[in-house]
């Protein structure tokens, strides 16, 4: 099976993926995901730093909010997918020479542009701040999940 670990954070005081466990249980029902574990962390501070290495070393995709978590990265496997979501994502983790090192790819999912289709993987943001908590489409979700899955089969 493939694991894909999702954070929310929406136990913390920073931006928050809005419905993020109602597109999760949504796609969990979806036969075309039948080998897919998906895990969810609401809090990376509620785990210890070894909680933390492990279920990054555990996982074939990580999907999150953007923020200081994803510093995780050193912990996981080479050929890791990563996919960071938020309505402005500007990280260091996308640095091309740090995922060709780890042989891994990368993803920023941002604020979806105006004029962009239902099929556009984007988040649809609460206000015009680069920091708003955000949600996104049924669509748009599974969209991401199918390119996450089809990168892991590379």
């Amino acid at each position: 099976y493939t694991k894909i670990i999702f954070y929310d954070n929406k136990l913390s005081e920073k931006t928050v993926w809005n419905e993020m466990d109602t597109l999760i249980a949504k796609a969990r029902s979806l036969e075309k995901y039948q080998n897919v574990k998906f895990v969810t962390v609401d809090d990376s501070s509620d785990l210890t730093v070894a909680e933390q290495a492990k279920s990054f070393n555990e996982a074939d995709a990580v999907i999150m909010v953007h923020g200081e978590q994803m510093t995780n990265a050193i912990f996981a496997v080479d050929g890791t997918t990563f996919v960071e979501v938020g309505c402005k994502v500007s990280s260091l983790i996308g640095n091309p020479k740090f995922m060709e090192l780890m042989d891994s790819t990368y993803q920023a999912v941002e604020r979806c542009t105006e004029g962009a289709d239902g099929n556009s993987v984007c988040v649809v943001c609460d206000s015009d701040e680069d920091d708003s908590n955000f949600t996104m489409t049924a669509v748009a979700f599974e969209n991401l999940i199918d390119g996450v899955v089809r990168s892991l089969q590379k």
